[in-house]
Protein backbone atom coordinates (compact mmCIF):
# COMPACT_ATOMS: atom_id res chain seq x y z
CA UNK A 1 0.00 0.00 0.00
CA UNK A 2 2.88 2.33 1.13
CA UNK A 3 4.78 1.09 -1.57
CA UNK A 4 2.34 2.37 -4.50
CA UNK A 5 1.13 5.36 -2.59
CA UNK A 6 4.71 6.62 -3.02
CA UNK A 7 5.18 5.66 -6.61
CA UNK A 8 1.94 7.43 -7.55
CA UNK A 9 2.71 10.54 -6.30
CA UNK A 10 6.34 10.34 -7.69
CA UNK A 11 4.47 9.13 -11.53
CA UNK A 12 6.82 6.60 -11.15
CA UNK A 13 6.58 4.32 -14.69
CA UNK A 14 7.07 1.29 -12.91
CA UNK A 15 3.52 0.87 -12.39
CA UNK A 16 3.40 -0.67 -15.76
CA UNK A 17 6.53 -2.48 -15.64
CA UNK A 18 5.23 -6.29 -14.93
CA UNK A 19 2.96 -6.07 -18.43
CA UNK A 20 4.35 -4.56 -21.26
CA UNK A 21 2.48 -1.45 -22.47
CA UNK A 22 2.03 -0.21 -26.07
CA UNK A 23 2.78 3.41 -24.71
CA UNK A 24 5.84 5.40 -24.82
CA UNK A 25 7.94 6.41 -21.13
CA UNK A 26 6.15 9.99 -21.87
CA UNK A 27 2.30 8.24 -21.96
CA UNK A 28 2.91 6.38 -18.71
CA UNK A 29 3.81 8.86 -17.18
CA UNK A 30 0.73 11.40 -18.35
CA UNK A 31 -1.53 8.17 -17.60
CA UNK A 32 -0.65 8.74 -13.61
CA UNK A 33 -1.13 11.70 -14.11
CA UNK A 34 -4.46 11.42 -15.06
CA UNK A 35 -4.96 8.51 -12.75
CA UNK A 36 -3.40 10.65 -9.49
CA UNK A 37 -5.56 13.84 -10.44
CA UNK A 38 -8.66 11.78 -10.32
CA UNK A 39 -8.14 9.82 -7.11
CA UNK A 40 -7.28 13.36 -5.86
CA UNK A 41 -10.64 14.60 -6.19
CA UNK A 42 -12.78 11.06 -5.58
CA UNK A 43 -12.35 9.12 -2.19
CA UNK A 44 -12.67 5.79 -4.46
CA UNK A 45 -13.17 5.67 -8.29
CA UNK A 46 -14.22 3.53 -11.05
CA UNK A 47 -12.32 3.01 -14.35
CA UNK A 48 -13.48 1.65 -17.70
CA UNK A 49 -11.26 0.84 -20.65
CA UNK A 50 -12.10 -0.08 -24.15
CA UNK A 51 -9.25 -2.02 -25.75
CA UNK A 52 -7.19 -3.70 -22.90
CA UNK A 53 -4.82 -6.50 -25.01
CA UNK A 54 -2.39 -7.96 -22.61
CA UNK A 55 -3.49 -5.35 -19.77
CA UNK A 56 -0.88 -3.38 -19.70
CA UNK A 57 -2.71 -0.13 -18.94
CA UNK A 58 -5.05 -1.37 -16.34
CA UNK A 59 -1.99 -2.71 -14.14
CA UNK A 60 -1.95 0.90 -12.11
CA UNK A 61 -5.47 0.84 -11.57
CA UNK A 62 -5.49 -2.66 -10.70
CA UNK A 63 -2.83 -1.97 -7.69
CA UNK A 64 -4.41 1.37 -6.91
CA UNK A 65 -6.62 0.75 -3.53
CA UNK A 66 -9.05 3.51 -4.32
CA UNK A 67 -9.65 1.81 -7.43
CA UNK A 68 -12.90 -0.09 -6.66
CA UNK A 69 -14.12 -1.73 -10.42
CA UNK A 70 -12.03 -2.25 -13.65
CA UNK A 71 -14.10 -2.51 -16.69
CA UNK A 72 -12.61 -4.24 -19.56
CA UNK A 73 -13.98 -4.30 -23.34
CA UNK A 74 -12.69 -5.51 -25.54
CA UNK A 75 -13.78 -7.81 -29.09
CA UNK A 76 -10.31 -9.56 -29.06
CA UNK A 77 -9.96 -9.37 -32.49
CA UNK A 78 -7.43 -11.05 -34.15
CA UNK A 79 -7.00 -7.66 -36.54
CA UNK A 80 -8.78 -4.74 -36.95
CA UNK A 81 -8.81 -1.81 -39.04
CA UNK A 82 -6.56 1.16 -38.26
CA UNK A 83 -6.56 4.47 -40.17
CA UNK A 84 -3.14 4.91 -41.31
CA UNK A 85 -4.47 2.35 -44.12
CA UNK A 86 -3.45 -1.40 -43.16
CA UNK A 87 -5.04 -3.82 -40.71
CA UNK A 88 -2.97 -4.16 -37.16
CA UNK A 89 -2.31 -8.02 -35.85
CA UNK A 90 -3.50 -9.17 -32.52
CA UNK A 91 -0.73 -12.23 -31.43
CA UNK A 92 -2.48 -14.52 -28.68
CA UNK A 93 -4.96 -11.95 -28.60
CA UNK A 94 -7.26 -13.48 -25.42
CA UNK A 95 -9.45 -12.44 -22.10
CA UNK A 96 -7.45 -15.21 -20.34
CA UNK A 97 -4.48 -14.50 -21.29
CA UNK A 98 -5.45 -10.99 -20.45
CA UNK A 99 -6.00 -12.20 -16.42
CA UNK A 100 -2.96 -14.17 -16.51
CA UNK A 101 -0.96 -11.52 -16.61
CA UNK A 102 -3.26 -9.59 -14.32
CA UNK A 103 -2.58 -12.77 -11.65
CA UNK A 104 0.40 -12.32 -11.41
CA UNK A 105 0.91 -9.22 -10.26
CA UNK A 106 -2.13 -9.32 -7.28
CA UNK A 107 -3.72 -12.34 -7.58
CA UNK A 108 -6.55 -11.17 -5.34
CA UNK A 109 -7.02 -7.59 -7.05
CA UNK A 110 -8.04 -9.35 -9.96
CA UNK A 111 -11.32 -9.70 -8.60
CA UNK A 112 -12.17 -6.19 -8.85
CA UNK A 113 -11.99 -6.94 -12.85
CA UNK A 114 -15.10 -7.10 -14.95
CA UNK A 115 -14.46 -8.23 -18.50
CA UNK A 116 -16.97 -7.85 -21.65
CA UNK A 117 -15.37 -9.22 -24.72
CA UNK A 118 -17.17 -7.65 -27.61
CA UNK A 119 -17.32 -3.51 -28.99
CA UNK A 120 -19.56 -0.90 -27.88
CA UNK A 121 -21.17 -1.68 -30.98
CA UNK A 122 -22.59 -4.77 -29.43
CA UNK A 123 -22.85 -4.26 -25.92
CA UNK A 124 -25.18 -2.16 -23.40
CA UNK A 125 -24.45 0.70 -21.09
CA UNK A 126 -26.79 -1.42 -18.67
CA UNK A 127 -24.43 -4.08 -18.83
CA UNK A 128 -21.74 -1.50 -16.67
CA UNK A 129 -23.40 -1.30 -13.62
CA UNK A 130 -22.63 2.45 -11.17
CA UNK A 131 -21.11 5.26 -12.54
CA UNK A 132 -18.13 5.01 -14.24
CA UNK A 133 -15.04 7.68 -13.08
CA UNK A 134 -12.72 7.79 -15.23
CA UNK A 135 -12.25 5.78 -19.46
CA UNK A 136 -9.79 4.86 -21.28
CA UNK A 137 -10.40 4.76 -25.24
CA UNK A 138 -7.52 2.73 -27.11
CA UNK A 139 -9.38 -0.12 -29.10
CA UNK A 140 -9.93 0.09 -32.95
CA UNK A 141 -7.96 2.55 -34.04
CA UNK A 142 -10.59 4.50 -36.43
CA UNK A 143 -12.61 7.68 -36.38
CA UNK A 144 -15.67 5.82 -36.67
CA UNK A 145 -14.77 3.50 -33.80
CA UNK A 146 -13.83 5.94 -31.59
CA UNK A 147 -16.64 8.19 -31.79
CA UNK A 148 -18.66 4.69 -30.73
CA UNK A 149 -16.21 4.02 -27.69
CA UNK A 150 -16.35 8.05 -26.92
CA UNK A 151 -20.15 7.99 -27.02
CA UNK A 152 -20.73 4.76 -24.92
CA UNK A 153 -18.46 6.11 -22.29
CA UNK A 154 -19.99 9.35 -22.05
CA UNK A 155 -23.43 7.25 -21.16
CA UNK A 156 -21.54 5.19 -17.89
CA UNK A 157 -19.81 8.51 -17.12
CA UNK A 158 -20.93 9.71 -13.68
CA UNK A 159 -23.58 11.98 -14.57
CA UNK A 160 -21.99 14.91 -12.18
CA UNK A 161 -18.56 14.40 -14.63
CA UNK A 162 -15.70 12.52 -15.32
CA UNK A 163 -12.67 11.99 -17.28
CA UNK A 164 -12.22 10.14 -21.16
CA UNK A 165 -8.70 9.63 -22.72
CA UNK A 166 -7.81 8.53 -25.63
CA UNK A 167 -4.19 6.70 -26.52
CA UNK A 168 -2.99 8.09 -30.35
CA UNK A 169 -4.73 11.18 -30.63
CA UNK A 170 -2.13 11.63 -33.59
CA UNK A 171 -3.93 8.90 -35.33
CA UNK A 172 -7.69 9.59 -34.33
CA UNK A 173 -7.34 12.80 -34.51
CA UNK A 174 -10.27 13.58 -37.18
CA UNK A 175 -12.86 11.52 -34.61
CA UNK A 176 -11.50 13.81 -31.90
CA UNK A 177 -12.38 17.11 -33.84
CA UNK A 178 -15.57 15.69 -34.18
CA UNK A 179 -16.20 14.61 -31.11
CA UNK A 180 -15.33 17.91 -29.89
CA UNK A 181 -17.14 20.06 -32.32
CA UNK A 182 -20.66 17.73 -30.90
CA UNK A 183 -19.67 18.63 -27.06
CA UNK A 184 -19.84 22.13 -28.43
CA UNK A 185 -23.10 22.15 -30.35
CA UNK A 186 -24.51 20.50 -27.72
CA UNK A 187 -23.12 23.20 -25.41
CA UNK A 188 -21.59 20.53 -23.15
CA UNK A 189 -19.37 21.86 -20.15
CA UNK A 190 -15.99 20.12 -21.00
CA UNK A 191 -12.23 20.78 -20.92
CA UNK A 192 -10.19 19.09 -23.96
CA UNK A 193 -6.23 19.19 -24.10
CA UNK A 194 -3.25 16.77 -25.22
CA UNK A 195 -0.40 15.23 -23.11
CA UNK A 196 2.58 13.73 -24.07
CA UNK A 197 3.57 11.86 -25.92
CA UNK A 198 -0.03 11.22 -27.56
CA UNK A 199 -2.46 11.34 -24.69
CA UNK A 200 -5.45 13.60 -25.55
CA UNK A 201 -7.95 14.25 -22.65
CA UNK A 202 -11.68 15.30 -22.28
CA UNK A 203 -12.90 16.64 -18.97
CA UNK A 204 -17.15 16.56 -18.58
CA UNK A 205 -19.04 18.54 -15.95
CA UNK A 206 -17.28 18.73 -12.17
CA UNK A 207 -14.16 16.33 -13.00
CA UNK A 208 -11.61 19.59 -13.42
CA UNK A 209 -8.60 17.78 -13.11
CA UNK A 210 -6.55 20.13 -15.28
CA UNK A 211 -5.74 21.71 -11.78
CA UNK A 212 -4.02 19.18 -10.13
CA UNK A 213 -0.06 20.00 -10.03
CA UNK A 214 0.63 16.67 -12.48
CA UNK A 215 -1.18 17.83 -15.61
CA UNK A 216 -1.02 21.59 -15.33
CA UNK A 217 2.97 20.86 -15.27
CA UNK A 218 1.88 19.12 -19.06
CA UNK A 219 -0.07 21.57 -20.24
CA UNK A 220 2.47 24.63 -19.32
CA UNK A 221 4.56 22.76 -21.56
CA UNK A 222 2.32 21.23 -24.13
CA UNK A 223 4.75 21.68 -27.15
CA UNK A 224 5.98 18.28 -26.20
CA UNK A 225 2.72 16.99 -27.06
CA UNK A 226 2.26 18.68 -30.18
CA UNK A 227 5.38 18.18 -31.66
CA UNK A 228 5.71 14.86 -31.06
CA UNK A 229 2.50 13.99 -32.87
CA UNK A 230 3.39 15.83 -35.69
CA UNK A 231 6.61 14.03 -36.07
CA UNK A 232 4.93 10.83 -35.75
CA UNK A 233 2.91 11.75 -38.99
CA UNK A 234 5.48 13.18 -40.56
CA UNK A 235 6.05 10.15 -42.85
CA UNK A 236 3.36 10.70 -44.77
CA UNK A 237 4.63 14.19 -45.73
CA UNK A 238 7.70 12.83 -46.51
CA UNK A 239 5.92 10.14 -48.76
CA UNK A 240 4.13 12.88 -50.72
CA UNK A 241 7.15 14.64 -51.25
CA UNK A 242 8.75 11.99 -53.42
CA UNK A 243 9.09 11.50 -57.00
CA UNK A 244 6.96 11.79 -58.44
CA UNK A 245 3.94 13.02 -55.92
CA UNK A 246 6.12 16.07 -55.82
CA UNK A 247 6.17 17.05 -59.47
CA UNK A 248 2.32 16.63 -59.34
CA UNK A 249 2.08 18.13 -56.42
CA UNK A 250 3.78 20.96 -58.27
CA UNK A 251 1.63 21.03 -61.72
CA UNK A 252 -1.65 20.72 -59.30
CA UNK A 253 -0.27 23.88 -57.23
CA UNK A 254 0.74 26.03 -60.39
CA UNK A 255 -2.80 25.35 -62.34
CA UNK A 256 -4.66 26.18 -59.45
CA UNK A 257 -2.29 29.54 -58.26
CA UNK A 258 -2.11 27.78 -55.15
CA UNK A 259 1.67 28.18 -54.82
CA UNK A 260 1.22 32.22 -55.10
CA UNK A 261 0.94 34.80 -52.34
CA UNK A 262 0.40 38.58 -53.79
Amino acid sequence: MVEFEAAISELDESLFSRIRSETTLADKRSLLAIQSAVRELKSSYRYLEIGSYLGGSIQPHLLDPKCDIIYSIDKRPKRQPDERGFDWTYLNNSTKRMLDNLREIDGAAVAKVITIDGGTDEIKPEQIDGPIHLCLIDGEHTDEAMKRDFEFCRKVLDPKGGVIVFHDAQITYNGIYECIEALKTEGADFRAYSLPSVVFVIELGECAIYNGPEIMERLVNNHESYLFCLRENDRYRRFANKYPFRIMRNVYAKLRNGNRSN
